[in-house]
């Protein structure tokens, strides 16, 4: 990966469906993001935001979060989630946010990422 020194951040609105939902995951009744959906969508938006930089034959991998969940945003309301790369070296750091469209911030937290080679990634999954 490129270890160029500028800031980059990337921001994507979702509207919560019912597969995001806290019901899906365990909390009958319960029609909220869930913690699950939210590290799947942060974990996208990362992966999404460094790929341009990788080099031909790189990805990433997910390795480790830190996330406080604060407040619940309801199945069909709209939340915008932003991350920012903060270190992009071998395992880039990102901050990560999830508002409400009034700004309202419903969780925060860090996600560091793996860059790996691909084909030999693939390879020691499939032995």
């Amino acid at each position: 990966m490129s270890g160029e020194a500028s800031v980059i951040s990337k921001e994507r609105r979702i509207t919560v469906g019912p597969e995001d939902s806290a019901s899906r995951w365990g909390n009958p009744g319960v029609e909220v993001l869930s913690t699950p959906a939210i590290l799947g969508h942060v974990e996208r938006l990362c992966a999404d935001l460094v790929q341009p930089r990788l080099a031909p034959g790189e990805m990433t991998v997910g390795v480790q979060v830190v996330m406080n969940h604060r407040a619940p945003a309801r199945v069909g309301e709209v939340v915008v989630m932003e991350a920012t790369v903060a270190d992009d070296g071998s395992q880039p750091r990102f901050d990560f946010s999830v508002r409400s469209v009034d700004g309202s911030v419903l969780c925060d937290g860090e996600h560091r990422r793996a860059v790996v080679d691909a084909d030999r990634f693939r390879a020691r999954i499939s032995a």
